[in-house]
């Protein structure tokens, strides 16, 4: 099968090595020319391009795995190319320009029922090593339940399928927000006791933003849900979790210097699903403590006063 991968960061280029267990043959496409040239001499078994027009011409699969702040141009620029291709979606987030979604991007400038989304516990750097983890893949199409199966599932990946499109982008952008305050938490030295109460408070609560917003709320017990949202929120590899902690133990300086050279999804994030509930007149507590604590200089202390149930 022929993949193309709109994306090389390092989640996109992890995706490869898992279709290529299924002997597909992949074209990834960046718009950086200086980081095709650099990966052609890395992976000599994949095809490299800045040509978006070449890059999805033969392809039977479009995965679209960039950040989420680029996601809209670029779909403006692949509706000009466009010719019904299939579409996985591997992007999370929510767009700080519009609070959109990714599907929701993408249906504004391309129609298309066969498109689907994968999210769940797999850090890039586990994927590419061949570790065993699950995906969740949200789809309303039986080609694309097909079409992914065939090329991406195999003896260290567990596939599991879902129709709540809007339900499994929640939790693949939320998660993020809360690994923040998990951060915080052990930078105060709190336990894993209170780490395990704080998870369970925001484990009900991404289920009621799913809820409220139109997913099923059983979406919060699949790999996006359950398996990611423990995963993000308890490693130190996620740079959400670093930078709460760095919240709760270093000075201003080195947070914005940190801020300034990393991508931080749930940074963002707090700041877009905090505007999107404001809009619709919804109120989630840990969600509003975590955008006051970043966007509004609250103090961290608010999130251990929510936890002991005291006014915050």
């Amino acid at each position: 099968m022929n993949i193309t991968i709109l994306g090389c960061g390092a989640y996109a280029l992890a995706l490869s090595q898992m279709f290529k267990e299924n002997n597909c043959h992949i074209t990834m496409w960046s718009k950086i020319k200086e980081e095709v040239i650099n990966l052609k001499d890395k992976y000599k078994d994949i095809t490299f391009t800045n040509d978006l027009n070449n890059a999805i011409k033969e392809t039977d699969l479009l995965v679209i795995a960039l950040p989420i702040e680029y996601l809209e141009n670029t779909t403006k620029e692949l509706k000009e190319y466009y010719n019904n291709q299939d579409i996985l979606i591997a992007t999370k987030g929510i767009s700080q320009n519009n609070n959109l979604f990714s599907t929701e991007i993408i249906n504004k400038y391309i129609n298309t029922p066969n498109i689907g989304v994968i999210s769940g516990g797999t850090f890039a750097e586990d994927m590419m090593n061949k570790k065993i983890m699950g995906l969740t893949l949200a789809t309303k199409s039986n080609v694309i339940i097909n079409k992914v199966m065939q090329s991406l599932k195999c003896k260290y990946l567990d596939i599991e399928i879902s129709n709540d499109l809007i339900g499994v982008q929640i939790c693949g952008a939320i998660k993020n927000v809360m690994a923040i305050a998990c951060g915080i938490l052990n930078g105060l030295n709190y336990p894993e006791s209170t780490n395990s109460l704080f998870l369970t408070k925001a484990i009900y609560e991404i289920r009621d933003i799913i809820i409220s917003l139109g997913g099923n709320k059983d979406t919060i017990i699949s790999h996006a849900g359950i398996n990611d949202i423990t995963m993000t929120c308890s490693s130190t590899k996620s740079r959400n979790y670093t930078l709460g902690k760095l919240l709760a133990t270093t000075n201003k300086k080195e947070i914005d210097e940190y801020i300034k050279n990393t991508t931080i999804e749930g940074l963002y994030t707090a700041k877009s699903i905090y505007d999107l509930t404001q809009e619709k007149n919804l109120n989630f507590p840990i969600i509003n403590i975590i955008y006051n604590i970043l966007y509004q200089n609250k103090d961290i202390s608010t999130l251990i006063k929510y936890l002991k149930q005291e006014p915050y």
